[in-house]
C-alpha cells in the first residue's frame, strides 16, 4: 500500500462514513435508517475517543507536538 493511499485510507472512510449518516437522516424516516443513522455518525466520534486514548497512555517522551512532525 502506498503511503499516500495509507494516510488517506482513514480520513476518507470516515468522511464517507460521515456523508452516509447525514444522507440516512435526511432521507430516512426511522427503523432501519436511524440506526445506519446512529451508527454512521458515531464512528467517526468512536474513533476519535480511541485515537485520544490511545494518545493518553503514551508515554510523555513518544507525545510530539504534531508541529514538529512536518
Amino acid at each position: 500500500m502506498s503511503a499516500l493511499r495509507r494516510q488517506w485510507l482513514w480520513p476518507i472512510a470516515l468522511a464517507a462514513s460521515t456523508l452516509i449518516g447525514l444522507l440516512a437522516a435526511l432521507i430516512g424516516e426511522g427503523g432501519v435508517w436511524r440506526s445506519l443513522c446512529w451508527v454512521a455518525l458515531g464512528l467517526p466520534l468512536a474513533t476519535i475517543a480511541v485515537c485520544l486514548l490511545r494518545l493518553r497512555n503514551l508515554p510523555p517522551s513518544a507525545r510530539q507536538d504534531p508541529i514538529d512532525r512536518l
